[in-house]
């Protein structure tokens, strides 16, 4: 029955989602990060411990979380913030009174314990006498720039992060305004800095610009005494920066001791207020992981080509002694041309307000932003409006473009096949043409940061963890956000169709385009003759017709080939469009005579799935046919995660199972012979495809020839019958002409049907071809 086939898709993806999680598992254990920061969380959930039990105070922080609150007063150097914090299980934020840094009981006990075991350090630090030895180039890439006075307890945390870091392309530069504690005992422990001791306070402004001078690195890095740089910030935002010409400066993922956020990059309202982006969340929650333009970034770590800095002069000193300097360098750079990029991998842990030592601090961000409004009223101009409302699109500089929400089961590494790689080329595509993509997995799966970014676009919005039963309430928070709609596969349209019903008001400015990814009742209904169990005419298009009607609430349909948008509207769905995949040939010198063997690539997580069944096929009816012509020793690679113990059993001696494999390079690279002995199936063959772009020849059954629109003899070699397809695998793996002649024509085929020139612009047709309404209404939050 259908219903038998749908829930047989389900247990094959639990199953081999089962079979990645160990992978997934430990890469998470190994990330770098996860590993480098444990002591801090750890001292982190210590510290929430001692304030769960504390004062009164504690308890009326405890019982405010989750509210939402604006927070003025940032430390000396850390611009003018009026915080807003965001909780993304119920992002109903409203706007709420200042509230000074000493009025935050929770984070200030924790800072206490924190401070009091920086003091200890520094004590046995001082007593111990050893110096610190900072690194020290003669050609540096970065100049660190730290301004001190006093909190030589912070200071030390802070050096020593650099000297762990794990970049010696450095100099450090360090100010000493006058400090009267402990600093200049510290400073003389230090190796390798360029110290500049002033005989006055001159505060951020003024000690910044007198330290640049001195600088030599092609960048410059501001970073606050009291901000410790996290594993691989500093080259994440190197790499960053050297992405683009055009970007003038790259700040980082603040986190404040008690392991919240601080900031996630920052935005400047019409009235040049500012606000940090996702104060008091969850630090790595989804919408901070993600890269993007912002319209600036706190100077507790920025990073800034020297010469940019020289063309505009530095910090504006017309903002001395401090407050609101870094947000008009960073809109002094975006007037000028130069963009201003958050990155969430340049991570940092921040004391804050541990630089801090103006009194007035309130009284000059007053000042400062109106000062700050006054120069850059035509910068402002095209600003949101400081409305808990309109954080969303203002999180994102230059949020212009059409954003568009991708609904899949899961990540779409390449290495997962199953059509993941053709979603992957379609995300690809999507950031080519200027979209913002924010990516909704259905699937739960334990998966670390890391590993989503690991082969995705930076800039896509991944919604980790989210998954259906929130998906609901997620449109409830957004709506009025997104110009587009992509889900892909019918079960998943499956889980939005109800959504779309129930909440029309939601989606009326919204185009829906459902990829329909494969038609997969063909699959069920091939399979239902092979088990000798075919179905009635009557019944077969009653089962399709089922699976096509999921289409009607969308505007627009994807298919991936002709075959399928044929049936599709055949039952009457207009505007139907193909996408096939995007593969470019691959081929490398080895010639016919450097390679032998058979291959197969497939997960076989069961023996009643398409893989599961081919394999079996071919090993129970094949294989032994061609080991009688050419020999037991000639080898079969199955390439793939395989949990059947059907297919060990009849694999053999000269059967290797390879497992998950993350690059197939090798394998295709050796292989002579490239098998499809799929005999039930949905959609095109991805796995053809790549075979033949990487120079392999292929024999296929009729059911994949037919899927792709190959003909036996030219592009592949075609079969329906063990005793056929063993002779035609025979045939192709000893005639050395018939194989060049078919690895040409393969690759042709290939740069006909599937160059990504031709996928991306199928693609823009698909995404042009219904004209999305203006946004209107509520903007998303």
């Amino acid at each position: 029955m259908f219903r038998q086939g749908e829930l047989r898709r389900q247990l094959e993806a639990t199953e081999r989602e089962l079979a990645n999680q160990k992978w997934v598992f430990e890469r998470f254990l190994e990330s770098p990060a996860w590993r480098m920061t444990y002591p801090v969380r750890w001292l982190a959930q210590q510290a929430r411990r001692f304030v769960a039990s504390g004062s009164g105070r504690a308890r009326e922080a405890r019982a405010r979380q989750g509210e939402a609150s604006m927070n003025g007063g940032p430390g000396e150097g850390t611009g003018s913030e009026q915080i807003l914090k965001p909780s993304l299980a119920a992002p109903d934020l409203r706007l709420s009174p200042r509230r000074l840094p000493e009025e935050e009981g929770g984070p200030s006990a924790i800072k206490e314990l924190l401070t009091t075991a920086y003091r200890a350090n520094l004590n046995n630090f001082l007593s111990a006498e050893i110096p610190l030895r900072l690194p020290h180039s003669d050609s540096p890439e970065v100049s660190i720039i730290l301004i001190l006075f006093n909190r030589a307890e912070l200071t030390l945390q802070c050096l020593r992060s650099i000297a762990d870091h794990g970049f010696d392309r450095l100099e450090v530069i360090i100010v000493d305004n006058a400090s009267t504690d402990e600093t200049a005992h510290l400073l003389s422990l230090i190796d390798g800095a360029v110290i500049i001791r002033n005989t006055e306070n001159r505060h951020f402004v003024l000690g910044v610009n007198q330290a640049a001078r001195d600088t030599r690195g092609e960048f410059l890095l501001l970073l606050n005494n009291d901000a410790q740089l996290l594993p691989g910030a500093l080259r994440s935002a190197l790499n960053t920066i050297r992405q683009d010409p055009a970007i003038g400066a790259v700040g980082g993922r603040l986190i404040m001791l008690d392991w919240s956020l601080q900031e996630a990059g920052s935005i400047v309202w019409r009235d040049g207020s500012c606000l940090g982006y996702g104060r008091g969340d969850d630090p790595f929650a989804p919408a901070y992981m993600f890269r993007r333009d912002v319209d600036y970034c706190s100077a507790a770590f920025l990073l800034t080509p020297r010469a940019t800095w020289q063309r505009l002069g530095g910090f504006d000193e017309a903002f001395k002694p401090a407050y609101y300097e870094d947000s008009d360098y960073c809109a002094r750079l975006w007037e000028q041309g130069f963009r201003v990029v958050y990155d969430p991998n340049a991570m940092i842990l921040h004391y804050e307000f541990g630089a801090s030592n103006l009194p007035s601090a309130i009284d000059l961000q007053i000042a400062h932003q109106k000062l700050f409004e006054s120069r850059h009223q035509k910068w402002l101009s095209n600003h949101h409006p400081p409305d808990p409302d309109t954080i969303l699109p203002a999180r994102m500089k230059k949020d212009r473009n059409k954003r568009i929400l991708f609904i899949e089961d899961r990540v779409p590494h390449p290495w997962l096949g199953s059509g993941f790689p053709r979603a992957r080329n379609i995300l690809l595509s999507l950031v080519r043409q200027g979209l913002f993509v924010t990516f909704y997995p259905l699937m739960h799966l334990a998966e670390s940061w890391d590993c989503v970014y690991s082969d995705m676009p930076n800039e896509i919005e991944f919604m980790i963890g989210y998954g259906p039963a929130l998906l609901e309430s997620f449109f409830r928070y957004r709506y009025g956000y997104y110009d587009i709609v992509f889900v892909s596969r019918p079960h998943n349209m499956k889980i939005l169709r109800p959504i779309l019903s129930s909440h029309r008001d939601w989606f009326r400015n919204t185009t829906v385009i459902y990829d329909a990814e494969a038609l997969f009742a063909g699959r069920e209904l091939t399979l239902r003759n092979l088990d000798g169990n075919p179905v009635s005419q009557q019944e077969a298009e009653k089962i399709l017709k089922g699976e096509v009607e999921l289409a009607r609430v969308a505007h627009t349909v994807i298919s991936v080939s002709d075959s399928e948008r044929n049936e599709f509207e055949k039952h009457g769905i207009k505007n139907v469009h193909v996408v096939g995949h995007s593969v470019s040939p691959v081929i490398t010198s080895r010639t016919f005579r450097d390679r032998e063997g058979f291959l197969f690539v497939g997960a076989v997580h069961e023996e009643v799935s398409p893989n599961g069944d081919s394999i079996i096929w071919f090993l129970e009816k094949i294989f032994p046919r061609i080991q009688a012509k050419l020999g037991h020793a000639i080898r079969l690679t199955i390439a793939g995660v395989n949990t059947s113990e059907r297919v060990r059993q009849l694999a053999g001696g000269a059967v290797r199972i390879t497992g998950q494999v993350r690059d197939l390079t090798p394998l295709y690279d050796s292989a002579r012979v490239f098998i499809a002995p799929t005999r039930y199936s949905a959609g095109i063959p991805q796995k053809v495809h790549d075979a033949a772009a990487r120079g392999v020849p292929i024999v296929a059954t009729p059911l994949l020839a037919s899927q792709l629109g190959w003909r036996d003899g030219s592009p592949l070699l075609v079969a329906g019958d063990a005793e056929t397809f063993a002779e035609k695998c025979v045939q192709l793996h000893t005639d050395e002409a018939l194989w060049y002649r078919l690895r040409e024509s393969a690759v042709e085929r290939i740069r006909v049907d599937c160059s990504p020139e031709l996928f991306e612009e199928r693609l823009r047709l698909a995404l042009a071809s219904v004209h999305s309404p203006p946004r209107r209404g509520r903007v998303a939050r």
